[in-house]
């Protein structure tokens, strides 16, 4: 009987995201396995990084992180993936600066102990978007310059993206509606 009453507060929902105990457990599969793949929770890396996009991520070390790469780091008992918008120091003691693309503030400094991997691709709709291709490098890097400045833009873009959404579901749809049957 106490174990079950154990397992239900280590399962409660922290909130509205993971699981409590979910950090912790997916921090020691990403160590044990070098790799682990994520389904996007949150609404901080819209609009370039969406809500049920599946996240692969790769076991790195501080030093094979660059100004633009998108990371998983643990802090607390929370999981964040956000992109690396500077990067100052050193190489042996360089500081990480992390940013939700659609947050108005950085995160602060990830500590190398708070550094879980790299996200290396996303998959979106049965489409793969590899994160190491040349063009995505350079785009990274571009938005996390541009995301610097999201608290001036970003309420822009967003009212965009919803004005524009009965369009875009049109086109989806007649998209859809077209193809050929096979």
């Amino acid at each position: 009987m106490v174990a079950s009453i154990d397992r239900r507060k280590e399962t409660e929902r922290v909130s509205g995201e993971r699981r409590a105990g979910d950090a912790v457990r997916i921090a020691e599969a990403l160590r044990r396995r070098g790799r682990i793949a994520l389904k996007v929770q949150g609404t901080s890396m819209l609009p370039w990084v969406r809500p049920k996009d599946i996240a692969l991520i790769r076991l790195t070390a501080i030093e094979n992180v660059r100004c633009g790469d998108i990371v998983l780091f643990r802090r607390e008992n929370h999981l964040f993936v956000h992109r690396i918008v500077k990067k100052q120091g050193p190489l042996e003691a360089a500081q990480l600066l992390s940013k939700g693309d659609a947050h108005p503030t950085h995160d602060g400094i990830v500590e190398e102990q708070e550094l879980l991997g790299r996200v290396v691709r996303i998959y979106r709709h049965r489409r793969r978007i590899d994160l190491d291709a040349p063009g995505q490098l350079a785009l990274g890097l571009f938005i996390s310059q541009l995301s610097l400045y999201s608290r001036f833009w970003y309420p822009l873009a967003r009212f965009v993206a919803i004005a524009t959404r009965p369009a875009r579901r049109l086109l989806h749809v007649l998209h859809i509606s077209s193809a050929p049957v096979r």
